[in-house]
């Protein structure tokens, strides 16, 4: 057995490594930093939070070196042309604009699950996608107006249509219209809807918008993928990573709150009673018009389910087609039902995820729809 006296100093030399590391924790920059140039000045953007600085020559080299976690007594050691003092002052600045990271800090955390989520996908995929997230986060009130008046002003609109002037022109026979036209009828009449009739959607209604848009329909047996799920709108490999969540504002007889659909019971799972007009309006980026629909269906993306067959980053396209597809039949079932439908990519992605409690990283925001009575006069755009 040891003596006390060794007990002692090894108690000491173990207290005095623990007050080491306290005093000098472990950095190393995000990897999820981009560098451009503009307005003739270097700018470095972490992606991941949406922050973006003007960099200098010691952020560069700070950057540079930290490729691997250091503590901050040894980057003075990298960086021999620098200062201590210029060095610690720019290591608390890089920390607090989020370009390097604290080990065990909550940015750290997530940006490991982050890249152990992504990684099959690599860098361009994980750009797009993050960098993007960020336009709307504030969720400023849209004044379309004066937006559009302005921006007119400014850029002339490109032509609508495309023309090959001296080629030759082949006109194609009208089409052989069917007796009933119901389908035709619901092309034509399918337009997107800003303003809605006073009243509810009723839930017979809002089962028929989820269950032929997002329902299971049938199921395909497929060699080594076992059984696949089939829907009314296609999806790249039968991954089907699209889910869907319902802020129910105006349904007859459901109670307002926040809902889950599942798909294969035709059935909601309540996630919270906390859904009001006002909140959802800045969820959606600020759009006055939306507190006055009947209910707003958010679309969110699985993507493991995606990236476990396809590990290639093309593939995030297919994700993104998938959505539109889905939003479309979304808006011809409203519309076949005699509702007003519209569809929105205006949202703030980070403050949604956090209201859906999903973590925007695995599950992602994407796409939003949504219903309400439609004025009967009213043939919108």
């Amino acid at each position: 057995m040891p003596r006390a006296s060794e007990s002692a100093q090894e108690s000491a030399r173990f207290a005095g490594a623990q007050k080491s590391r306290a005093q000098f924790p472990l950095f190393k920059r995000s990897e999820c930093l981009v560098f451009y140039f503009r307005d003739s000045k270097l700018h470095c953007n972490n992606y991941f939070t949406g922050i973006e600085v003007a960099s200098a020559p010691i952020v560069v080299s700070v950057l540079n070196v930290l490729e691997h976690w250091h503590r901050a007594n040894e980057i003075k050691d990298l960086l021999p042309g620098y200062s201590t003092a210029s060095i610690q002052r720019t290591l608390a600045k890089l920390c607090r604009h989020t370009l390097v990271l604290k080990k065990g800090s909550a940015q750290a955390k997530q940006e490991a699950v982050l890249l152990k989520t992504w990684n099959r996908w690599g860098e361009d995929a994980r750009f797009f996608h993050f960098a993007t997230k960020h336009a709307f986060r504030w969720g400023v009130p849209a004044r379309k107006q004066n937006y559009t008046s302005t921006f007119l002003r400014a850029h002339p609109q490109p032509p609508q249509l495309k023309r090959y002037r001296h080629v030759d022109q082949i006109a194609l026979p009208d089409y052989i219209r069917k007796h009933d036209g119901e389908f035709e009828r619901v092309l034509l009449a399918r337009r997107t809807h800003r303003r809605f009739a006073p009243g509810s959607i009723s839930l017979e209604h809002l089962s028929a918008l989820l269950d032929l848009t997002w329902g299971v329909k049938a199921h395909l047996h497929w060699p080594g993928l076992g059984r696949l799920l089939l829907k009314t709108s296609p999806s790249g490999g039968a991954r089907h990573p699209i889910e869907v969540y319902l802020f129910v504002l105006r349904v007859k007889g459901l109670q307002r709150g926040i809902y889950h659909y599942r798909g294969d019971k035709n059935s909601l799972e309540l996630l919270s009673r906390n859904a009001n007009e006002r909140r959802l309006m800045k969820l959606c980026a600020g759009q006055d018009w939306i507190r006055h629909c009947s209910a707003v269906f958010v679309m969110t993306a699985v993507l493991p389910r995606v990236m476990w067959r396809y590990d290639f980053s093309r593939a995030y396209r297919v994700v993104l087609f998938e959505a539109g597809h889905f939003c479309q039949t979304f808006c011809l079932v409203a519309t076949w039902l005699g509702l007003g439908p519209f569809c929105t990519a205006a949202l703030a992605d980070v403050a949604l995820e956090k209201e859906l409690s999903v973590d925007g990283v695995s599950e992602t925001v994407l796409y939003a729809a949504g219903v309400g009575p439609r004025i009967p006069s009213d043939r919108s755009h």
